[in-house]
């Protein structure tokens, strides 16, 4: 029995109208699969004993070609087999004992960490002697958080994420469990009044059911340097956002400064809305 491996999701569902927006790039999709999945973890049950038969913990692709083939021996019987893949595994993330397989994998360690780019693929072949080659499609299991952060202050060279309602935890079968809290810091290492950042998490628990605040803060003292005349504030806090996060989706958030405030807006099918206005005092 054979099962060719590809990768499904090599961009973003909504790369397009991001890549229109000027903020991200879509990636060449005729590259070598080591380019979007770099490790592959691998367990095959036999659905008549429910037993593993064969399972590869991780191992890493190094090879140029556009797919990974696997092999299994000829001494596997004919018979319904369950494949289990996870693409971009640690290892150490993992549920379950290698007995029981990969039942569910944390996406967001100590619930608090941004997710890796996670791929997952579980389907049923039944092989026989008229069928032994099979395909099988890896798809991204987290979405991604793109801000962009623009006309800030000169002196704001540090942010803060707080992340409420994401998923922390998948399950074989893309099934999702377990909402929790994400933060995330950020040092710009110098003063600029603008930043770009990707964050990827799991999908949101509900519609809009995924709340952002975001800071941006001065931390070298910059704004109060001798001679320097303190026109702006040492410290940002965004209001709450929510948004709905997708699987293998852009979820995008303008935050703009001007002498009016903090303006935070979303990119919905290729235009900002504003839903936010944040007045400083």
């Amino acid at each position: 029995m054979t099962v060719e491996i590809s990768v499904l999701d090599k961009n973003w569902s909504n790369i397009d109208e991001v890549q229109a927006a000027g903020l991200a790039v879509a990636v060449d999709e005729n590259l070598p699969m080591r380019e979007y999945v770099q490790s592959l973890t691998y367990e095959l049950r036999d659905l008549s004993t429910g037993k593993l038969v064969s399972v590869a913990p991780s191992y890493s692709i190094s090879h140029d070609g556009l797919t990974e083939v696997l092999t299994f021996p000829e001494s596997l019987p004919f018979g319904r087999y369950e494949l289990t893949l996870w693409g971009n595994l640690d290892v150490a993330t993992k549920t379950g004992s290698d007995q029981e397989g990969t039942a569910s994998v944390t996406l967001h360690e100590d619930g608090g960490d941004e997710a890796d780019q996670v791929y997952h693929f579980c389907g049923i072949f039944d092989y026989d002697y008229d069928r032994a080659d099979f395909s099988a499609g890896l798809q991204r299991t987290v979405g991604c958080l793109l801000v962009d952060a623009v006309n800030l202050p000169a002196w704001i060279d540090y942010s803060e994420k707080d992340i409420e309602g994401v998923l922390g935890t998948v399950s074989k079968g893309m099934e999702y469990s377990g909402p929790v809290s994400v933060h995330t810091a950020l040092d710009w290492g110098d003063n600029v009044s603008s930043m770009r950042t990707m964050t990827c998490l799991g999908p949101s628990a509900s519609e809009d059911g995924t709340t952002v605040q975001i800071s941006f803060r001065d931390s070298d003292g910059a704004s109060g340097l001798s001679g320097v005349t303190r026109a702006w504030p040492d410290e940002l806090v965004s209001e709450p956002v929510d948004i709905t996060l997708r699987r293998n989706e852009l979820t995008v958030l303008k935050y703009d400064y001007d002498v009016d405030g903090l303006h935070i807006y979303v990119l919905v099918d290729g235009e900002w809305t504003r839903v936010h206005d944040m007045v400083i005092d």
